[in-house]
């Protein structure tokens, strides 16, 4: 309630309140000092009233934008925090609904295509829709599994187990769910090779295409890997270097 009343007599808001006052005074045609004003002295009274509330308001948004801008510039002379740039995967919205607006492409990359399989209902209705989709994963049968896992500190077993069950529900609901068309617009690979990075990307070639990219890093979880979230229109540097090593991740791969 306090903040409210403050709120209420800011500068910007007496000029307006008096506006109004002097207008409803005029209604009952008071006299001041026995002093009978004409109609057309109290119309330029409001109007100059007018005036001064028009400058002040522009003056005051002037002043908030230099300020504004000053902590800009303050900002931009400092070093940005990594904690300000680099996220881990909680604070990331569910799969499904990172790319539940996508128009044109999806791409997932990973090492076993856990976050495809979370958001499979979600890819099953893009690709019905014409989204094109384009999975990637470690192949199971490949050389580089063994030392892949040696770097994540996991079971090269359990790994090689893991990817087949994943690829394999990915493959039976796409076969079994989409109809010829919409399964042309899918593409289930798998590479041999360690892959460097983990993706989710959405519409990547347009001008809104945006990555979430995470690296793999040796014995770290999943959980605690770093993420970066880049946007063409924002960070087109930067994004265009990532998505070239997308397209790198691809090269060699086979269908599965």
């Amino acid at each position: 309630m306090g903040s409210r009343l403050r709120g209420l007599f800011q500068l910007d808001n007496i000029v307006p309140g008096l506006v109004v006052v002097v207008a409803f005074l005029v209604t009952l045609e008071p006299k001041m000092f026995g002093v009978e004003f004409s109609d057309r002295q109290i119309m330029l009274a409001l109007f100059g009233l007018l005036g001064i509330n028009a400058v002040l308001e522009r003056s005051g948004y002037l002043y908030r934008m230099d300020r504004k801008l000053d902590q800009i510039a303050r900002d931009l002379d400092r070093e940005i925090p990594a904690g300000r740039v680099l996220r881990t995967r909680a604070t990331f919205q569910r799969t499904e609904t990172l790319i539940a607006d996508a128009k044109r492409n999806v791409i997932i990359i990973g090492i076993n295509l856990q976050a495809a399989t979370h958001a499979l209902p979600t890819i099953l209705e893009l690709a019905r829709s014409g989204t094109v989709i384009r999975l990637l994963a470690v192949d199971p049968d490949g050389a580089s599994l063994q030392h892949a896992a040696r770097m994540s500190g996991v079971n090269p077993e359990i790994r090689r187990q893991k990817i087949r069950q994943n690829l394999d529900l990915i493959k039976s609901q796409i076969d079994s769910q989409l109809t010829t068309s919409a399964r042309r617009k899918c593409s289930l690979q798998v590479v041999d090779r360690i892959l460097p990075i983990g993706v989710i990307g959405v519409d990547t070639d347009g001008r809104t295409g945006w990555l979430i990219v995470q690296h793999y890093l040796t014995d770290t979880p999943a959980e605690r890997a770093p993420l970066i979230w880049l946007r063409r229109d924002s960070d087109p540097e930067w994004y265009e270097s990532y998505l070239d090593q997308c397209r790198a991740c691809f090269d060699g791969a086979r269908e599965w």
